[in-house]
């Protein structure tokens, strides 16, 4: 029974990363980022409006057929093509679907609260966090939507929680956190890091909490640090190049809520014990 429940899971992620793409997409057009053959009209491609109609070709704007948005397996059958035009599709569709799958399936693995709130709650962040990520990664930019989306789930978590001390904890994290990217944004007069980041920065202090946040940073920092030399090794960035931190901070928010209690204890009981 479980196996065939972590399957339903595995296939639910798989068509929320497929959802995740057309987001992205018609985010863009709706920010004005791209031209849509589609979406010609302002009025057509706000955000609530664009969540409905039929999909379409990004390139012709033709009507996809329904085993055209199979989750993965059409990209594979069309060998990365549109069947209408022959562009190219991104390698990034199916990429963003699989990883959507896993961390479905790895919220659920680790699930130890039943399938209450939090369960559902924790699909919609992963959502929007991945939805973010990838957004910032190709358009250098954190859609505040997205964010208050993030913020909502985040002040329903901390209210469900039993103790009194516990909202007050996440709340003067939330502030510190973003206080703390607030600061180096000033620094850098924002050529380190973006508004986006520091309004991000809030959600990832009101989730994790203080000592999870902290891991976060960490994460997010060192590897930014070292895929920002791999691009300059590699001669794709130089020391002027802009790159999105979002994603990184987005990675570290991952790996703190799904590990960070055995990594805090590690590092701890390592340097402090």
């Amino acid at each position: 029974m479980e196996i065939w429940l972590s399957v339903m899971i595995f296939v639910l992620g798989l068509c929320c990363g497929s959802f995740i793409n057309m987001l992205v997409y018609r985010t863009a057009v709706d920010y004005e980022l791209i031209k849509s053959k589609s979406l010609k009209k302002k009025k057509d491609v706000s955000f609530f409006k664009t969540l409905g109609g039929r999909s379409f070709c990004d390139y012709c704007g033709n009507q996809l057929y329904w085993y055209e948005n199979i989750p993965v397996v059409s990209w594979i059958f069309q060998k990365g093509k549109t069947n209408c035009c022959g562009k190219k599709l991104s390698l990034l569709y199916p990429i963003v679907e699989v990883l959507v799958g896993i961390l479905f399936l790895i919220n659920f693995q680790l699930n130890s609260f039943g399938f209450g709130i939090k369960f559902w709650l924790g699909f919609l962040i992963i959502i929007f966090l991945v939805f973010s990520a990838v957004f910032d990664l190709k358009y250098m930019i954190l859609p505040d939507f997205s964010t208050v989306i993030l913020v909502g789930c985040s002040v329903v978590l901390v209210l469900t929680e039993v103790t009194h001390e516990l909202p007050l904890h996440f709340g003067l994290s939330a502030v510190g956190a973003s206080g703390f990217l607030g600061l180096l944004y000033l620094i850098t007069k924002g050529k380190g890091m973006g508004l986006g980041d520091v309004k991000l920065a809030f959600f990832m202090g009101l989730f994790l909490g203080g000592e999870k946040t902290i891991l976060a940073f960490y994460i997010a920092f060192i590897v930014g640090a070292v895929v920002s030399l791999l691009l300059m090794v590699f001669k794709k960035a130089n020391k002027k190049s802009l790159v999105a931190f979002g994603p990184f901070l987005i990675l570290g928010t991952l790996i703190s809520w799904f590990y960070g209690d055995n990594l805090v204890s590690f590092f701890v009981s390592r340097f402090l014990g």
